[in-house]
C-alpha cells in the first residue's frame, strides 16, 4: 500500500472505520500490544504537555522561562531526527521502544524532585531524547505488525486512540493538578512509561529489508548518512511549491500552540486571576481545542466530498482568527468556544495539506522529504515557543492572542500564494479536484 493510501486512510478512519475493524485487530494479541503500548505513550506525553509548563510557572513566575523549557522540549526533534530514523531502520525496534521506555520512565520519576529550574531544564531535554528516539520507531513498527491487508484500520485505530488521549490526557493532568499539584503528575507519566514496558515485553515484530544503501557514498558514518539524506529531502522541499508552501505555512502555524501555552498559562495565572482553579482552566483550554480537532476530523472528509479540497484547506487556514478572542480578556467559557473553533478548523487544515504533501511527493522520496518538513517545522516551533515568552512579558497574554491570530490567519494564505502553493493546486486538476 502506497503513503498515500495509508494517509488517506487516516484522515477517513475516524468517520468509516466500523467498529467491527477496530475490534478485529485488538483480537490479535500482537496488534493489541502495540496498540496498548503507544497509548500509554502517547498518554504519558500529553500529561506532561499540560504539566510541565505550570510546573515551570509555578517554580519561576516567568513566562520566559516557560516559553525556554518549551524550546529545550522542542529542539532534540530537530537535532535528532536524522540520527533516530536511522536507528528505526537499522537497530530492532521493540528492544529501541523499550530502551526509550526506560529512560524515560527514570527521567519522568525525577521531575517532581527537582527544585532548581536548571534541574528541571536538563530533566526536560532526557524526556525530550526520549520522545525523539520513540516516535520513529513507533510510527515504522505499525505497518510491520499489522500487514498490508489491515494497514488502513491500524493506522485509523491509531489515529481515533491518539485523538481520544489529546481530550482525556489533559483533563486526567487538569484533575490530578488541581488536587496534587503540577510534580506529581509525572509519577503518573512514569506508570505510563511502566504499562508501555508491560505490552511491548511480548511484543514480536517482523524482522524487514534493511534500507540499501548501495547509491550512498562508500565510508559514511551514520551522521554524515543523515546529514546527506537531510539534505535530499531539504533539496525536494524547496523544488515542489505545494511542499514549500505547505512548509512555510505551518512554520509560521508555529507561533499558535506556543502561545496558547505560554499565553495561555499568563492568561489563567494572571490576566484573569483564576487563583486555585488557574491549572486546571488551563488544561481544560487545551482540551476544548483537541475536542475541536477530533470534531473537525471527523466530518472532514464528508465537507471535502461537498466543497473540495481547497476550499477545505482555505477554510483550516481561518482559524487562527478565533485567537483574536482573546483580545478582549473574555471569561474563560467563551475561551474554550474559541480553541474548540480553531482546533476543528486546524484538523481541516492538517487533513488537507497531509493530503497534498503524500500527492505530490514522489515515492522514492516521501520518508526524507517528510523528515525535512518535519524538522523545519518543529525548528520553527522551537522559535515560536521561546519567541512567546518575550512577547508575553511585553504585551500581555490577550494581545499576544491577538497578535497571534492576526499574523497567522492573514500570513498563512501569504505565505501560500508567495510560494507558488496556490497556482499548483490550480495546475493540477487531481489536486484541485
Amino acid at each position: 500500500m502506497s503513503l498515500k493510501n495509508a494517509m488517506d486512510a487516516t484522515v477517513d478512519g475516524a468517520s468509516s472505520q466500523s467498529r467491527d475493524s477496530f475490534a478485529t485487530l485488538l483480537r490479535e494479541p500482537n496488534m493489541r500490544r502495540l496498540w496498548v503500548a503507544q497509548a500509554f505513550s502517547s498518554a504519558g506525553e500529553a500529561l506532561a504537555t499540560v504539566a510541565m509548563p505550570l510546573l515551570v510557572y509555578q517554580m519561576t513566575e516567568s513566562a520566559r522561562l516557560v516559553g525556554f523549557i518549551a524550546l529545550v522540549l522542542i529542539l532534540p526533534r530537530v537535532l535528532l531526527a536524522p540520527i533516530t530514523g536511522l536507528l528505526a531502520d537499522r537497530v530492532n525496534r521493540r528492544r529501541l521502544m523499550i530502551a526509550a521506555d526506560v529512560w524515560r520512565l527514570g527521567f519522568a520519576a525525577l521531575v517532581p524532585f527537582s527544585t532548581e529550574i536548571w534541574q528541571l531544564a536538563v530533566l526536560a531535554v532526557g524526556l525530550a531524547i526520549g520522545n525523539a528516539t520513540a516516535r520513529p520507531a513507533e510510527l515504522a513498527t505499525v505497518p510491520s505488525v499489522a500487514g498490508p491487508r489491515r494497514l488502513v484500520a491500524a493506522l485509523s485505530l491509531v489515529q481515533v486512540t491518539t485523538a481520544v488521549i489529546r481530550i482525556v490526557g489533559p483533563a486526567v493532568g487538569a484533575a490530578i493538578i488541581s488536587t496534587l499539584g503540577a510534580g506529581p503528575v509525572f509519577w503518573v507519566q512514569a506508570l505510563c512509561y511502566i504499562g508501555s514496558l508491560l505490552a511491548l515485553r511480548l511484543l514480536v515484530v517482523p524482522d524487514f529489508n534493511r534500507p540499501d544503501d548501495a547509491d550512498a557514498p562508500v565510508g559514511l558514518s551514520m551522521v554524515q548518512t543523515a546529514r546527506r539524506e537531510m539534505w535530499v529531502g531539504l533539496k525536494a522541499v524547496g523544488s515542489m511549491p505545494i511542499v514549500r508552501g505547505v512548509t512555510a505555512t505551518e512554520s509560521l502555524w508555529a507561533l499558535v500552540p506556543g502561545a496558547m501555552v505560554v499565553a495561555g498559562v499568563v492568561y489563567t495565572q494572571e490576566t484573569l486571576d483564576l487563583g486555585d482553579g488557574a491549572d486546571a482552566a488551563f488544561a481544560l483550554l487545551t482540551t476544548f481545542m483537541a475536542a475541536g480537532a477530533v470534531v473537525g476530523a471527523l466530518v472532514a472528509n464528508r465537507v471535502e466530498r461537498r466543497i473540495g479540497r481547497p476550499m477545505l484547506l482555505a477554510i483550516g487556514y481561518t482559524g487562527p482568527f478565533f485567537m483574536v478572542t482573546g483580545l478582549f480578556s473574555p471569561a474563560m467559557p467563551i475561551m474554550y468556544a474559541a480553541f474548540f473553533g480553531l482546533g476543528f478548523t486546524d484538523a481541516w487544515a492538517v487533513i488537507s495539506f497531509q493530503s497534498y504533501l503524500a500527492e505530490v511527493v514522489p515515492e522514492h522520496l516521501r520518508g526524507r522529504v517528510f523528515a525535512a518538513w518535519g524538522a523545519i517545522v518543529a525548528l520553527a516551533a522551537a522559535f515560536a515557543y521561546y519567541a512567546m515568552g518575550f512577547v508575553t512579558t511585553w504585551i500581555g497574554a490577550p494581545a499576544t492572542f491577538g497578535l497571534v491570530g492576526l499574523v497567522v490567519g492573514l500570513g498563512g494564505p501569504f505565505l501560500l500564494w508567495v510560494t507558488g502553493a496556490i497556482r499548483a493546486v490550480r495546475a493540477h486538476p487531481v489536486l484541485a479536484e
